[in-house]
């Protein structure tokens, strides 16, 4: 079990009892899609990076269709696609069975091999971010709406909790990839293995990158790393034939996807919570935080089963539960 702290006091499950470390060479093309798909959503939309999931296109259409023109950029959907094409889609047992919606599709391959790696890395990454807004929340409902229990890490940052949580979120954003980086001294065939890829420093830059100008930019930088994440998730799904793999039932079919990406969960509801308690109006802000628990669950929920569908139904995670060890990141300054 992992030591973190996070909500309540409740402990962390590490089911896998995986140091993310180990994971870093194999998952090293998922990260770069991911952080590189973040810079490209400040020129383009969610809807547009889909395309690319629907047309599961090739390397070279892949830039096509996101009008990918710099070199570094093409090198990094290129190696994205060594690990992308190691993926083997879930087959059904037989053939009649894949029209069956109510039958549950069983993979042919097993939970924990090499190539479903990467597909785990990048949920635990999704779902990471999210736990991350969730802890920043509960710890401050457990503290009563006094913004003191959090030590802002960069300077001038004004009192709201707005812009206490950017800062929690983007510094612990940071500790996360430093924790997955190379530290000590790699061997030769390591070197020769990076050798051509994006350096770490360059890597980092493009993760903390934001446009300090625009409005609410430290909430545009969570959601851009969020569907940033999706969509790396979803087109790794894609691969394995499963398009709606964050799709689970409840009292009624919920789609968590459709949460994820509206406006109407974080950025309008992080915005009125931290208005509402600038104003210091309390049944506004239990109001909307009730809500905000409500939306958060269904989404976790959904990463859950998107978790499931991967290991062959053998990795049941519990709400809060992460795959990998996360390095104190939940820990509040």
């Amino acid at each position: 079990m992992s030591q973190d702290v996070l909500i309540s006091s409740e402990s962390l499950e590490n089911t896998l009892m995986v140091n993310i470390i180990r994971v870093f060479i194999p998952c090293r093309p998922v990260l770069e899609l991911e952080v590189m798909s973040s810079i490209l959503m400040l020129y383009t939309t969610y809807t547009n990076m889909e395309k690319v999931i629907q047309n599961n296109p090739n390397p070279k259409n892949f830039c096509k269709l996101i009008d990918i023109q710099d070199e570094m950029f093409k090198n990094i959907v290129d190696r994205y696609y060594v690990v992308h094409n190691r993926l083997k889609p879930i087959q059904m047992r037989n053939r009649w069975q894949r029209t069956s919606q109510k039958h549950r599709r069983i993979g042919s391959v097993n939970a924990y091999s090499a190539s479903r790696v990467p597909l785990f890395f990048a949920l635990d990454r999704l779902k990471v971010k999210y736990l991350l807004i969730k802890n920043f929340f509960y710890h401050l409902v457990e503290h009563k709406f006094d913004l003191r229990f959090y030590k802002p890490v960069s300077e001038n940052v004004p009192v709201t909790v707005k812009q206490y949580l950017n800062d929690y979120y983007f510094h612990a954003s940071l500790r996360y990839f430093d924790l997955i980086s190379p530290k000590k001294t790699i061997s030769l065939n390591t070197r020769k293995l990076f050798s051509s890829k994006i350096s770490s420093d360059m890597l980092r830059l493009m993760l903390s990158y934001t446009r300090k100008e625009a409005p609410n930019s430290g909430i545009n930088f969570m959601m851009r790393g969020i569907k940033s994440s999706l969509f790396v998730c979803k087109f790794l799904f894609m691969k394995l034939d499963v398009p709606q793999p964050f799709v689970f039932s409840g009292d009624h079919m919920i789609d968590a996807e459709k949460i994820m990406i509206s406006t109407d969960f974080l950025p309008d509801l992080l915005v009125n919570i931290s208005n509402a308690l600038e104003k210091k109006n309390y049944d506004l802000s239990l109001d909307l935080f009730n809500a905000f628990e409500f939306m958060m669950e269904r989404v976790l929920r959904g990463i859950n089963n998107a978790v499931a569908i991967a290991s062959n139904q053998r990795i049941k995670l519990g709400i809060n539960g992460i795959q990998y060890s996360s390095g104190g990141i939940f820990q509040m300054e």
